[in-house]
């Protein structure tokens, strides 16, 4: 997404709804080609370019270009959280960020449901737990591109057709399935998708009530039919208490055991 997109979006979306300044491009451009460097696991080669400043050298490939992964794998699980969170610390907290080794729900739950290293306190460990994750197949994307607090938007966001409008619009660059259509040749054929955003958004999207399709691309991989699978589980959050696609707690985060029910 360039600077005028990112701009725009935000002026048309999210400054009619927050008292929030702009987050900075920069910071998102870093964090995109962090999640970048991972999808080059997929893609089994290093795409990085020298447009982006990065705080480090390509993770998963060795210095002659050959990946640290011996066998190249597809993307199976797709896991769909809200947005990258709001910081001023230069190794800011994100999923990718192997410099950011801070314990959070969103690493650690899926890292213990694949099977991955025990989390450590620095950036080696972190490279091998994202090594592990896309070796099983595991990817993770955010739904909303802006580093900001969400907790007094949510609803604003469901009601307005902005949770939508990141979804399935196919005139926005950053929705979901535009971002899923563009990396398609990496799915597996079976690939799948589950949701750890908070509840608000998690169970907004899973109500059929709100017309959410399932993402339409090549292959349709099994999530058309599994996207609205009953199996009420008491341990989910309210709103998507019924439903096996919401993997996240009554707590409000995502678990173990219910991103691996709803797999």
């Amino acid at each position: 997404m360039t600077r005028t997109e990112f701009n725009n979006q935000w002026n048309r979306y999210f400054a009619p709804l927050t008292n929030e300044v702009i987050p900075s491009y920069d910071k998102f451009r870093v964090s995109e080609r962090m999640l970048e460097d991972y999808l080059d696991i997929f893609r089994g080669y290093n795409s990085r370019d020298g447009n982006v400043e990065m705080p480090y050298d390509h993770p998963f490939f060795n210095s002659n270009e050959t990946a640290l992964l011996d066998k190249k794998p597809c993307i199976q699980y797709i896991l769909i959280g809200e947005a990258r969170p709001k910081s001023t610390d230069c190794n800011f907290p994100y999923f990718y960020n192997i410099y950011n080794t801070n314990h959070t729900h969103y690493v650690s739950a899926p890292r213990i449901n694949w099977d991955c290293p025990i989390e450590r306190p620095n950036s080696e460990n972190k490279r091998d737990t994202l090594l592990c994750l896309a070796s099983k197949g595991v990817l993770l994307l955010d739904l909303f591109p802006f580093a900001i607090p969400y907790g007094l938007i949510r609803s604003l966001l469901n009601d307005t057709g902005v949770t939508k409008n990141y979804w399935d619009n196919p005139d926005n660059p950053y929705s979901l399935s535009n971002r899923i259509n563009s990396i398609k040749g990496l799915l597996c054929d079976d690939w799948d998708l589950s949701l750890i955003a908070p509840c608000i958004i998690s169970g907004h999207i899973i109500n059929p009530n709100n017309d959410f399709p399932p993402i339409a691309t090549i292959p349709a991989g099994l999530h058309p039919e599994q996207f609205r699978t009953l199996m009420p589980d008491p341990t989910r959050c309210r709103l998507g208490a019924d439903w096996r696609k919401v993997a996240v707690s009554s707590a409000g985060a995502p678990t173990q055991n219910l991103i691996s029910i709803s797999f």
